[in-house]
Protein backbone atom coordinates (compact mmCIF):
# COMPACT_ATOMS: atom_id res chain seq x y z
CA UNK A 1 0.00 0.00 0.00
CA UNK A 2 1.60 3.24 -1.45
CA UNK A 3 2.22 6.21 1.80
CA UNK A 4 -0.94 8.10 1.86
CA UNK A 5 0.79 11.55 1.12
CA UNK A 6 1.56 10.10 -2.06
CA UNK A 7 -2.13 10.57 -3.64
CA UNK A 8 -3.40 13.19 -1.68
CA UNK A 9 -1.06 16.02 -2.49
CA UNK A 10 0.14 15.52 -5.82
CA UNK A 11 3.63 17.42 -6.50
CA UNK A 12 4.26 19.55 -9.61
CA UNK A 13 7.83 17.85 -9.36
CA UNK A 14 6.72 14.67 -9.66
CA UNK A 15 3.50 15.05 -11.99
CA UNK A 16 5.64 17.07 -14.78
CA UNK A 17 2.97 18.13 -17.16
CA UNK A 18 5.57 19.25 -19.82
CA UNK A 19 5.65 16.18 -21.20
CA UNK A 20 4.35 15.74 -24.79
CA UNK A 21 1.59 13.54 -25.46
CA UNK A 22 3.59 11.97 -28.55
CA UNK A 23 3.66 8.65 -26.47
CA UNK A 24 0.68 8.66 -24.68
CA UNK A 25 -1.83 7.13 -27.09
CA UNK A 26 1.21 4.15 -27.36
CA UNK A 27 1.46 3.77 -23.67
CA UNK A 28 -2.45 3.74 -23.11
CA UNK A 29 -2.62 0.09 -25.12
CA UNK A 30 -1.02 -1.35 -22.14
CA UNK A 31 -2.85 -1.84 -19.01
CA UNK A 32 -1.63 -3.00 -15.20
CA UNK A 33 -3.99 -3.51 -12.39
CA UNK A 34 -3.57 -1.82 -8.68
CA UNK A 35 -1.57 -4.74 -7.80
CA UNK A 36 1.10 -3.70 -10.22
CA UNK A 37 2.72 -1.47 -7.39
CA UNK A 38 5.72 -4.15 -7.20
CA UNK A 39 9.53 -3.14 -8.47
CA UNK A 40 8.80 -5.55 -11.47
CA UNK A 41 5.83 -3.29 -12.71
CA UNK A 42 8.22 -0.37 -12.51
CA UNK A 43 11.00 -2.33 -14.85
CA UNK A 44 8.24 -3.38 -17.12
CA UNK A 45 7.35 0.25 -17.39
CA UNK A 46 11.19 1.36 -17.72
CA UNK A 47 11.29 -1.25 -20.49
CA UNK A 48 8.30 0.13 -22.39
CA UNK A 49 9.03 3.36 -22.14
CA UNK A 50 12.76 2.27 -23.88
CA UNK A 51 10.50 0.98 -26.63
CA UNK A 52 9.38 3.68 -27.20
CA UNK A 53 12.06 5.84 -27.11
CA UNK A 54 13.33 3.08 -29.72
CA UNK A 55 11.02 3.76 -32.30
CA UNK A 56 10.56 6.92 -32.05
CA UNK A 57 14.19 7.68 -32.28
CA UNK A 58 15.16 5.41 -35.49
CA UNK A 59 11.85 6.99 -37.36
CA UNK A 60 13.93 10.70 -36.72
CA UNK A 61 17.54 10.13 -36.65
CA UNK A 62 18.53 6.61 -37.25
CA UNK A 63 20.49 6.51 -34.24
CA UNK A 64 18.16 3.46 -32.75
CA UNK A 65 21.38 1.62 -31.04
CA UNK A 66 22.37 4.66 -28.87
CA UNK A 67 19.46 3.48 -26.92
CA UNK A 68 20.46 -0.06 -26.47
CA UNK A 69 24.09 0.86 -24.55
CA UNK A 70 25.60 3.23 -26.52
CA UNK A 71 25.99 6.98 -25.41
CA UNK A 72 22.59 8.79 -26.22
CA UNK A 73 21.94 11.94 -28.01
CA UNK A 74 20.45 15.24 -26.34
CA UNK A 75 17.71 14.50 -28.30
CA UNK A 76 17.40 10.77 -27.39
CA UNK A 77 17.51 11.49 -23.90
CA UNK A 78 14.42 14.23 -24.10
CA UNK A 79 12.64 11.73 -25.43
CA UNK A 80 13.30 9.08 -23.20
CA UNK A 81 12.72 11.33 -20.75
CA UNK A 82 9.10 12.47 -22.02
CA UNK A 83 8.32 8.89 -22.54
CA UNK A 84 8.87 7.77 -18.97
CA UNK A 85 7.18 10.86 -17.45
CA UNK A 86 4.06 10.10 -19.50
CA UNK A 87 3.86 6.45 -18.53
CA UNK A 88 4.63 7.20 -15.20
CA UNK A 89 1.92 9.99 -15.05
CA UNK A 90 -0.65 7.56 -16.34
CA UNK A 91 0.81 4.53 -13.67
CA UNK A 92 0.71 7.12 -10.51
CA UNK A 93 -2.97 6.98 -11.05
CA UNK A 94 -3.46 3.67 -12.15
CA UNK A 95 -1.74 1.83 -8.78
CA UNK A 96 -3.66 3.96 -6.51
CA UNK A 97 -6.79 2.33 -5.99
CA UNK A 98 -8.36 5.19 -3.85
CA UNK A 99 -8.38 7.91 -6.70
CA UNK A 100 -12.10 7.63 -6.55
CA UNK A 101 -11.88 8.90 -2.57
CA UNK A 102 -9.02 11.97 -2.77
CA UNK A 103 -10.52 13.19 -6.57
CA UNK A 104 -13.14 15.49 -6.89
CA UNK A 105 -15.56 14.71 -9.58
CA UNK A 106 -16.45 17.30 -12.08
CA UNK A 107 -20.32 17.82 -12.39
CA UNK A 108 -20.87 20.59 -14.96
CA UNK A 109 -18.37 23.51 -16.49
CA UNK A 110 -18.40 26.20 -18.94
CA UNK A 111 -16.05 28.81 -20.89
CA UNK A 112 -16.83 32.37 -19.49
CA UNK A 113 -16.68 33.27 -22.93
CA UNK A 114 -20.05 31.43 -23.40
CA UNK A 115 -21.32 32.58 -20.49
CA UNK A 116 -22.38 36.35 -22.04
CA UNK A 117 -24.74 37.11 -24.98
CA UNK A 118 -22.65 40.13 -24.70
CA UNK A 119 -19.18 40.34 -24.17
CA UNK A 120 -18.43 43.91 -23.86
CA UNK A 121 -15.04 43.63 -25.41
CA UNK A 122 -13.49 41.55 -23.28
CA UNK A 123 -11.13 38.80 -24.93
CA UNK A 124 -10.00 37.16 -21.87
CA UNK A 125 -11.47 36.32 -18.38
CA UNK A 126 -8.31 36.01 -16.14
CA UNK A 127 -11.08 34.54 -13.69
CA UNK A 128 -9.30 35.19 -10.38
CA UNK A 129 -12.38 34.74 -7.31
CA UNK A 130 -16.16 33.24 -7.16
CA UNK A 131 -19.38 33.76 -4.43
CA UNK A 132 -22.84 32.48 -4.41
CA UNK A 133 -25.46 35.12 -2.87
CA UNK A 134 -28.58 33.70 -3.24
CA UNK A 135 -28.90 31.65 -6.61
CA UNK A 136 -27.12 34.00 -8.36
CA UNK A 137 -22.69 33.59 -8.93
CA UNK A 138 -20.79 36.20 -8.51
CA UNK A 139 -17.37 36.68 -10.12
CA UNK A 140 -14.21 38.53 -10.56
CA UNK A 141 -11.44 38.76 -12.83
CA UNK A 142 -7.94 40.37 -12.07
CA UNK A 143 -7.74 41.90 -15.81
CA UNK A 144 -11.40 43.57 -15.71
CA UNK A 145 -12.81 45.71 -13.26
CA UNK A 146 -16.33 44.53 -14.08
CA UNK A 147 -18.42 41.86 -11.88
CA UNK A 148 -19.86 38.87 -13.61
CA UNK A 149 -22.80 37.99 -12.31
CA UNK A 150 -25.20 34.33 -14.00
CA UNK A 151 -27.32 31.91 -12.38
CA UNK A 152 -25.74 28.71 -10.85
CA UNK A 153 -26.72 26.42 -13.42
CA UNK A 154 -24.23 28.13 -15.72
CA UNK A 155 -26.82 27.98 -18.58
CA UNK A 156 -24.24 29.37 -21.98
CA UNK A 157 -25.23 33.12 -23.81
CA UNK A 158 -28.00 33.43 -20.89
CA UNK A 159 -29.33 37.34 -20.83
CA UNK A 160 -29.09 36.86 -17.27
CA UNK A 161 -25.65 36.27 -17.23
CA UNK A 162 -23.96 39.83 -17.51
CA UNK A 163 -20.65 42.08 -16.73
CA UNK A 164 -22.29 44.49 -14.01
CA UNK A 165 -19.72 47.56 -14.05
CA UNK A 166 -17.49 49.10 -17.18
CA UNK A 167 -14.49 46.05 -17.32
CA UNK A 168 -12.52 49.16 -18.69
CA UNK A 169 -12.93 51.59 -15.53
CA UNK A 170 -9.63 52.32 -15.28
CA UNK A 171 -7.74 52.92 -19.45
CA UNK A 172 -5.41 50.91 -19.99
CA UNK A 173 -5.31 49.73 -15.88
CA UNK A 174 -6.02 45.82 -14.80
CA UNK A 175 -8.10 45.73 -11.87
CA UNK A 176 -5.83 43.10 -9.91
CA UNK A 177 -9.18 42.05 -8.55
CA UNK A 178 -8.15 38.62 -6.86
CA UNK A 179 -11.28 38.13 -3.97
CA UNK A 180 -14.73 38.78 -3.60
CA UNK A 181 -17.48 38.50 -1.00
CA UNK A 182 -20.42 39.87 0.23
CA UNK A 183 -21.77 41.27 3.34
CA UNK A 184 -25.18 43.42 4.58
CA UNK A 185 -25.80 44.29 0.88
CA UNK A 186 -22.48 45.64 -0.14
CA UNK A 187 -19.45 43.43 -2.16
CA UNK A 188 -15.75 43.45 -1.10
CA UNK A 189 -13.97 43.07 -3.52
CA UNK A 190 -9.49 42.93 -2.81
CA UNK A 191 -6.88 44.00 -5.41
CA UNK A 192 -4.09 41.83 -4.64
CA UNK A 193 -1.20 44.08 -3.60
CA UNK A 194 -0.72 47.56 -5.17
CA UNK A 195 2.23 49.84 -5.25
CA UNK A 196 1.51 52.81 -2.89
CA UNK A 197 4.60 54.80 -3.74
CA UNK A 198 5.52 57.57 -6.58
CA UNK A 199 6.67 55.27 -9.21
CA UNK A 200 8.02 58.21 -11.28
CA UNK A 201 10.25 59.43 -8.79
CA UNK A 202 10.29 56.07 -6.96
CA UNK A 203 9.12 57.55 -3.17
CA UNK A 204 7.01 56.39 -1.08
CA UNK A 205 6.16 57.07 2.77
CA UNK A 206 8.01 55.32 5.24
CA UNK A 207 4.95 54.27 7.57
CA UNK A 208 3.20 53.14 4.73
CA UNK A 209 5.18 50.78 3.27
CA UNK A 210 5.42 50.00 -1.00
CA UNK A 211 2.67 47.44 -1.40
CA UNK A 212 -0.31 47.00 0.11
CA UNK A 213 -3.74 45.30 -0.95
CA UNK A 214 -6.77 47.60 -1.49
CA UNK A 215 -10.23 46.49 -1.07
CA UNK A 216 -12.77 48.60 -2.57
CA UNK A 217 -16.16 47.94 -0.89
CA UNK A 218 -19.15 48.16 -3.92
CA UNK A 219 -23.03 48.89 -4.38
CA UNK A 220 -24.08 46.61 -7.56
CA UNK A 221 -26.92 47.96 -9.40
CA UNK A 222 -28.81 45.52 -12.12
CA UNK A 223 -25.54 46.76 -14.53
CA UNK A 224 -23.41 49.02 -12.80
CA UNK A 225 -21.67 49.77 -9.63
CA UNK A 226 -20.59 52.45 -7.38
CA UNK A 227 -17.61 52.79 -5.22
CA UNK A 228 -18.83 53.18 -1.88
CA UNK A 229 -15.38 52.82 -0.06
CA UNK A 230 -12.08 52.54 -0.73
CA UNK A 231 -9.33 51.26 2.01
CA UNK A 232 -6.10 50.28 2.04
CA UNK A 233 -4.55 47.09 4.50
CA UNK A 234 -2.36 47.93 6.78
CA UNK A 235 -0.40 44.45 6.05
CA UNK A 236 2.82 44.95 3.90
CA UNK A 237 3.95 42.89 1.15
CA UNK A 238 7.25 42.32 -0.41
CA UNK A 239 5.76 43.12 -4.31
CA UNK A 240 2.67 42.94 -6.33
CA UNK A 241 2.98 39.72 -7.54
CA UNK A 242 2.26 37.79 -4.13
CA UNK A 243 -0.16 39.54 -2.38
CA UNK A 244 -3.33 38.32 -1.40
CA UNK A 245 -5.78 35.69 -3.22
CA UNK A 246 -8.54 35.46 -1.66
CA UNK A 247 -10.92 36.65 1.28
CA UNK A 248 -13.65 36.22 3.29
CA UNK A 249 -16.23 38.24 5.84
CA UNK A 250 -18.11 38.16 8.88
CA UNK A 251 -18.94 39.84 11.60
CA UNK A 252 -18.60 39.42 15.42
CA UNK A 253 -21.03 39.60 17.85
CA UNK A 254 -21.19 43.63 17.66
CA UNK A 255 -21.62 43.15 14.26
CA UNK A 256 -18.27 44.77 13.23
CA UNK A 257 -17.23 43.20 10.15
CA UNK A 258 -13.68 41.00 9.61
CA UNK A 259 -11.78 40.01 6.96
CA UNK A 260 -9.88 37.34 6.28
CA UNK A 261 -7.47 37.56 3.88
CA UNK A 262 -5.47 34.56 2.64
CA UNK A 263 -1.75 35.20 1.81
CA UNK A 264 -0.73 33.38 -1.82
CA UNK A 265 2.78 32.89 -0.65
CA UNK A 266 4.36 30.95 2.32
CA UNK A 267 5.45 32.98 5.01
CA UNK A 268 2.76 35.75 3.22
CA UNK A 269 6.30 36.13 1.58
CA UNK A 270 8.08 36.57 -2.11
CA UNK A 271 11.32 35.16 -0.86
CA UNK A 272 10.01 32.53 1.52
CA UNK A 273 7.23 31.01 -1.01
CA UNK A 274 8.98 27.84 -2.22
CA UNK A 275 8.70 27.10 1.99
CA UNK A 276 5.80 24.81 1.77
CA UNK A 277 3.31 23.71 4.89
CA UNK A 278 3.46 27.80 5.73
CA UNK A 279 0.57 29.15 4.75
CA UNK A 280 -0.73 32.46 6.39
CA UNK A 281 -4.34 34.51 6.90
CA UNK A 282 -4.20 37.77 8.09
CA UNK A 283 -7.35 38.93 9.83
CA UNK A 284 -8.22 42.33 9.24
CA UNK A 285 -10.48 44.98 11.09
CA UNK A 286 -11.42 48.25 9.25
CA UNK A 287 -10.27 51.42 11.37
CA UNK A 288 -11.44 55.04 10.21
CA UNK A 289 -9.70 58.32 11.43
CA UNK A 290 -12.23 60.80 10.94
CA UNK A 291 -9.24 64.07 10.83
CA UNK A 292 -8.04 62.42 7.85
CA UNK A 293 -11.22 61.24 6.33
CA UNK A 294 -8.79 57.78 5.39
CA UNK A 295 -9.43 54.69 6.45
CA UNK A 296 -7.53 51.01 7.00
CA UNK A 297 -8.09 47.79 7.23
CA UNK A 298 -5.72 47.18 10.94
CA UNK A 299 -4.03 43.69 11.17
CA UNK A 300 -5.38 42.04 13.82
CA UNK A 301 -3.59 39.07 13.79
CA UNK A 302 -1.37 36.61 11.61
CA UNK A 303 -2.72 33.02 11.69
CA UNK A 304 -1.08 30.03 10.33
CA UNK A 305 -2.80 27.26 8.36
CA UNK A 306 -2.32 23.95 9.24
CA UNK A 307 1.03 22.20 7.94
CA UNK A 308 -1.06 19.74 6.10
CA UNK A 309 -2.12 22.24 3.65
CA UNK A 310 1.18 21.85 2.42
CA UNK A 311 1.18 23.61 -0.94
CA UNK A 312 3.79 25.62 -2.76
CA UNK A 313 0.83 28.57 -3.27
CA UNK A 314 -2.49 29.18 -1.87
CA UNK A 315 -4.70 30.28 -4.63
CA UNK A 316 -8.30 30.72 -2.90
CA UNK A 317 -10.56 30.41 0.05
CA UNK A 318 -13.55 29.83 1.51
CA UNK A 319 -15.40 29.33 5.31
CA UNK A 320 -18.82 28.62 5.55
CA UNK A 321 -21.26 30.40 7.94
CA UNK A 322 -20.11 27.14 10.25
CA UNK A 323 -16.30 27.53 10.00
CA UNK A 324 -16.04 24.45 7.40
CA UNK A 325 -12.90 25.32 4.75
CA UNK A 326 -11.44 25.04 1.38
CA UNK A 327 -8.22 26.50 0.23
CA UNK A 328 -6.88 25.65 -3.22
CA UNK A 329 -3.73 25.79 -4.59
CA UNK A 330 -2.74 26.46 -8.31
CA UNK A 331 1.01 24.77 -8.18
CA UNK A 332 -1.16 21.58 -6.66
CA UNK A 333 -4.32 21.67 -8.12
CA UNK A 334 -5.43 20.22 -4.86
CA UNK A 335 -7.98 21.53 -2.19
CA UNK A 336 -7.82 21.23 1.66
CA UNK A 337 -10.38 21.00 3.62
CA UNK A 338 -10.78 21.75 7.30
CA UNK A 339 -12.18 23.48 10.15
CA UNK A 340 -11.89 26.39 10.94
CA UNK A 341 -13.18 27.66 15.24
CA UNK A 342 -14.12 30.62 16.14
CA UNK A 343 -16.67 30.81 13.41
CA UNK A 344 -20.25 30.49 15.09
CA UNK A 345 -23.75 30.70 12.64
CA UNK A 346 -21.63 33.21 10.47
CA UNK A 347 -19.92 34.74 13.77
CA UNK A 348 -16.50 35.22 14.65
CA UNK A 349 -15.37 35.47 17.87
CA UNK A 350 -11.96 37.33 16.46
CA UNK A 351 -9.79 36.26 19.60
CA UNK A 352 -10.80 32.41 19.22
CA UNK A 353 -10.75 32.35 15.64
CA UNK A 354 -8.03 30.13 14.37
CA UNK A 355 -7.96 26.61 12.57
CA UNK A 356 -8.62 23.30 14.11
CA UNK A 357 -5.18 21.53 14.09
CA UNK A 358 -6.39 18.41 15.84
CA UNK A 359 -9.84 17.81 13.59
CA UNK A 360 -8.99 15.73 10.56
CA UNK A 361 -8.47 17.62 7.62
CA UNK A 362 -7.93 16.05 3.90
CA UNK A 363 -5.85 17.25 0.26
CA UNK A 364 -8.01 16.58 -2.73
CA UNK A 365 -6.88 16.51 -6.11
CA UNK A 366 -8.97 17.91 -9.08
CA UNK A 367 -9.44 15.63 -11.75
CA UNK A 368 -7.09 14.49 -14.23
CA UNK A 369 -6.78 13.37 -18.25
CA UNK A 370 -7.02 9.86 -19.69
CA UNK A 371 -2.73 10.03 -18.72
CA UNK A 372 -3.06 11.20 -15.15
CA UNK A 373 -2.21 14.42 -16.49
CA UNK A 374 -2.99 17.95 -14.28
CA UNK A 375 -5.53 20.01 -16.56
CA UNK A 376 -7.41 21.84 -13.92
CA UNK A 377 -3.80 24.30 -13.84
CA UNK A 378 -5.25 28.21 -12.63
CA UNK A 379 -8.16 26.93 -9.83
CA UNK A 380 -8.03 30.41 -8.13
CA UNK A 381 -11.69 30.53 -6.87
CA UNK A 382 -13.73 28.39 -4.97
CA UNK A 383 -16.89 28.48 -3.10
CA UNK A 384 -18.82 26.08 -1.03
CA UNK A 385 -22.47 25.42 -3.47
CA UNK A 386 -23.86 23.22 -0.57
CA UNK A 387 -22.10 20.36 1.59
CA UNK A 388 -21.53 18.41 -0.94
CA UNK A 389 -20.27 20.69 -4.09
CA UNK A 390 -18.14 23.13 -5.37
CA UNK A 391 -17.59 26.27 -7.48
CA UNK A 392 -14.29 27.24 -8.51
CA UNK A 393 -13.12 29.37 -11.42
CA UNK A 394 -9.86 29.04 -13.25
CA UNK A 395 -7.08 31.75 -14.23
CA UNK A 396 -6.08 32.12 -17.83
CA UNK A 397 -3.17 29.69 -18.87
CA UNK A 398 0.20 31.04 -18.86
CA UNK A 399 1.45 31.50 -22.39
CA UNK A 400 5.07 31.18 -23.92
CA UNK A 401 5.65 27.72 -23.09
CA UNK A 402 5.12 28.42 -18.92
CA UNK A 403 2.24 25.90 -18.70
CA UNK A 404 1.89 22.48 -20.95
CA UNK A 405 -0.74 22.61 -23.63
CA UNK A 406 -3.18 20.47 -21.66
CA UNK A 407 -4.16 23.28 -19.37
CA UNK A 408 -5.82 24.87 -22.40
CA UNK A 409 -9.34 23.17 -22.63
CA UNK A 410 -9.82 24.27 -18.54
CA UNK A 411 -8.58 28.08 -18.50
CA UNK A 412 -10.68 31.07 -18.11
CA UNK A 413 -13.88 28.87 -17.10
CA UNK A 414 -16.02 28.17 -14.41
CA UNK A 415 -16.89 24.72 -12.54
CA UNK A 416 -18.91 22.44 -10.12
CA UNK A 417 -17.25 19.63 -8.32
CA UNK A 418 -18.99 16.75 -6.34
CA UNK A 419 -16.63 16.20 -3.25
CA UNK A 420 -15.89 13.01 -2.65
Amino acid sequence: MPDESSYLLPSPSLTPDGATGGVNNRSSRFSLTAAAGQSAAAAILVVIGLTIVFFNTSQHDGSASSLLGYEMSGNGKKVLKKALNCLGNKYSCMKDDRYSKVTLKRAYELPYAALFQDQRGQKKYEASDVTIVGDEVYSVCDNSWAISRFGKSLLPFNEENVQVGDPNRVPDEDSGYEAIFHHEGLFYVIRESVYHGDREERKYTPEVGEYHAIIEELELSENDYTVVNECRCEFEFEGDSKGFEGAVGFPDEDGVLYIVGLCEGNHCSESRKNDVGNGRVVLMKKSEDPEMTQCVWETVRVVNIPSSAAFLDYSAIDITRDGRVAITSQEHSAVWLGQAKGIDNGVIDPIGFDFEFEVKSKVLQFPKDGGCHTIYCNIEGIHFMNDDMLMAVSDKMKSKGRQDFRCHDKDQSIHAFVIP
